[in-house]
């Protein structure tokens, strides 16, 4: 797709989280990149190109680490924007409590559709696994799904207050 109007572009709000790390042998776990993986990927792999999405980067970090000004940043973002669908890569410690918190400072009919995901392994450096599958679910739901606030992850799609979570 070429040319496509601002409005049906969907948008997508980068966080951090392992879906956009690296592991590091020296700290022995997972570090978020310094600028966001994602974009790559989609071209390389999804065939999704830079015209077909708008690219906000709130912050790279663990979701242990986001604070309330970060989704506040998203709101922002969101709000902001001329898109009315939104992707919001975030790490899975903190995922629905963010969603949840994101949900709160939206007004109740906002009309925008906002799907969060995550993974638990990193998209770039590990084959396979889950984050090319999850961020390519979460671009269907975004395109597909009615004004809500949902989480997509393992081809399943939730809400922020599902009590089981991804458990």
């Amino acid at each position: 797709m070429s040319n496509i109007n601002d409005e049906h572009k969907i948008q997508l709000i980068v966080t951090g989280g392992t879906i956009d790390s690296f592991y590091d042998t020296d700290q022995c776990t997972t570090v978020c990149h310094d600028e966001t993986a994602i974009p790559d990927f989609l071209a390389k792999f999804a065939n999704i190109t830079a015209d077909e999405y708008e690219l906000f980067e709130a912050c790279m970090k663990d979701s242990r680490e986001i604070s309330n000004e970060d989704i506040q940043e998203v709101s922002n973002a969101i709000i902001n924007s001329k898109s009315s669908r939104h992707i919001v890569t975030h790490g899975t410690f903190t995922l629905f409590e963010s969603a949840r918190t994101l949900m709160a400072m939206l007004p109740d009919n906002h009309g925008q559709v906002i799907v969060f995901t995550g993974a638990m392994w990193p998209l770039v450096g590990f084959s396979p696994n889950d984050a090319g599958f999850n961020l390519g679910s979460a671009f269907v739901a975004a395109r597909l799904a009615t004004p809500g606030v949902y989480i997509a992850f393992n081809g399943k799609l939730y809400l922020p207050t599902d009590q089981e979570g991804l458990h």
